[in-house]
């Protein structure tokens, strides 16, 4: 070819080139016979693997951190329970790390659980003997946390691997990093314990090939898409998050490549699940548009098209919760705010629109009075030393703002016996989360009489504050100023339409229990058992 270019010495160059062809395509040829040679051999060694190490009858939920309160723990819990329920003969494994091990005083075969509600012990049950402290640890934590009672013991394999999920790892290619270091602790469970059924629940979905290549079959329940079609607008437009710095035009072009690049292998890995259930129809959407549902060389679609079972919220107990009585204070209303203190859920958003109702309220008629008299209580989970930062932040805040300790309150890491009692004395409930994923927490509000203000969009605009027969069953906001009429219009109401509203909310939530839900997973189980 160089040859041709120059025009002249065409036979000499072309003697040449063609050898360097062939020495070339020899190249080529043992390197693509080597790739072809380790892939079949990897394939063959996975077969050998999983004909002798996968576990019969067994379903493994990989949940990394399983003590973090918040609402994926609870679907979990939720989903472990239906399984047990439903299909008694399988054993369940719970991949995830552990809280260090308590004094040696507390570690007692021969521990009975127990909770401020309920009462049980394991003694009797078939499996006694052979329950581990950690399975007990689990349950116990299950009901206590959650009000969920696991009727049978677990299989808990403990994660090391975990701390290579934290993003403050991976300052830059925080995505990719993570996903890939994701295989490292989904490949450590899988080998420790392989699986017949494998399920993830807390959006690690580069680990679902390595399920398949050592013969699981595979489901995931999605929370939240790792990206999304809406993250991709937000770089492009350059709108600054707390996911999102504001950038320059060349390093937006980069960074919307970046994420164009990283949602291919989303979409790809997203394929090898073989059942796939997203928790609200706004999740449904991003995932049908990300996930492959076939691949370059086949005709016909082979993965599902993903369904929706919205999560387990605890519908049932909560709608006892009497709509009146002496508890809800209408006079000095709490504003209650559920929610981990993580900072996509935006509670600074939270005490601004608070600071900003109390102004509006300053000199004004009786009317207002309420909300004068009203306080906003944050109740949360802190994960990290990080998140533990963060309440110090928001309580420095809400001082700057003029609020005292006594109008601004934090409860961190709260029992769910603390946060019942609230929501039975709370008047109205605050959520802030742009593009929540669905909103157990705005369920709840709902399920127990608390007017709820929400952001205007994810699940609580989509699928959770509808109106009923015409009938408003909560508040939309997105801004500061939209967010404080609304905490002024739900405080103020007449008693007669919160009283309307309350009923509609309760109405409209009852397709979010928990038998909805337990019903629904297993359903959708069954696609792969």
């Amino acid at each position: 070819e160089e040859a041709t270019r120059r025009g002249g010495g065409a036979m000499a160059f072309r003697s040449s080139g063609a050898a360097a062809a062939a020495a070339s395509s020899s190249s080529s040829a043992g390197v693509l016979g080597g790739i072809f040679l380790t892939a079949t051999a990897t394939a063959l060694g996975a077969k050998a693997f999983a004909s002798t190490r996968v576990r019969r009858n067994t379903v493994g939920f990989l949940h990394p951190v399983a003590r973090d309160g918040g609402g994926g723990e609870r679907v979990l819990w939720c989903a472990v329970r239906a399984i047990m329920t439903a299909k008694p003969g399988v054993k369940v494994i719970l991949y995830t790390d552990l809280p260090p091990m308590p004094p040696s005083g507390e570690k007692d075969d021969k521990m009975v659980m127990s909770s401020s509600s309920e009462n049980f012990s394991v003694e009797g049950e078939e499996l006694e003997d052979q329950e581990s402290f950690w399975s007990r640890h689990m349950r116990r934590r299950a009901l206590d946390k959650f009000g969920v009672r696991l009727p049978s013991p677990l299989e808990v394999v403990e994660l090391k691997s975990t701390g290579l999920l934290n993003p403050s790892l991976y300052p830059r290619l925080t995505l990719v990093l993570q996903s890939l270091m994701s295989i490292a602790v989904g490949g450590e469970a899988l080998l420790k314990a392989t699986p017949e059924y494998y399920v993830d629940t807390c959006g690690v979905p580069f680990v679902l090939p390595l399920a398949r290549l050592l013969g699981c079959r595979t489901a995931c329940y999605v929370h939240y898409p790792v990206i999304s079609t809406n993250m991709l607008r937000r770089v492009r437009q350059r709108k600054e998050m707390y996911n999102n710095r504001s950038t320059g035009a060349l390093t937006s072009f980069a960074k919307t490549a970046y994420y164009k690049v990283f949602a291919l292998l989303y979409g790809c890995v997203g394929s090898f699940a073989q059942v796939c259930v997203t928790n609200s129809s706004w999740t449904r959407g991003h995932v049908r548009d990300i996930f492959w549902r076939k691949f370059w060389w086949q005709q016909e679609p082979t993965a599902p098209s993903p369904s929706t079972v919205f999560p387990p919220c605890n519908t049932e107990e909560l709608t006892e919760i009497p709509l009146k009585s002496g508890a809800r204070n209408l006079k000095k209303p709490i504003i209650l705010s559920i929610g981990q203190f993580r900072p996509e859920k935006d509670h600074a958003l939270q005490i601004e629109a608070f600071a900003l109702a109390l102004r509006q309220a300053e000199g004004s008629g009786s009317n207002l009075r309420a909300i004068a008299h009203s306080r906003l209580v944050l109740v949360g989970g802190c994960r990290t030393e990080e998140d533990a930062r963060r309440v110090e932040g928001l309580r420095q805040m809400a001082r700057d703002l003029g609020l005292s300790d006594q109008q601004c309150e934090f409860h961190v890491n709260v029992p769910y016996s603390k946060i019942k009692d609230l929501l039975s004395r709370a008047v109205v409930g605050i959520h802030t989360m742009v593009d929540e994923h669905f909103g157990i927490g705005v369920v709840e509000y709902m399920a127990s009489g608390v007017i709820a203000v929400a952001n205007n969009s994810g699940g609580p605009a989509a699928d959770i504050i509808a109106p009923v027969h015409g009938q408003a069953t909560g508040y939309l906001a997105s801004t500061a100023e939209e967010y404080a009429s609304a905490l002024v219009n739900a405080l103020c109401i007449s008693d007669r339409e919160r009283e309307k509203m309350q009923v509609a909310a309760r109405t409209s939530i009852q397709r979010f229990s928990e038998k909805s839900f337990d019903d629904g997973f297993v359903g959708a189980m069954d696609g792969i058992f």
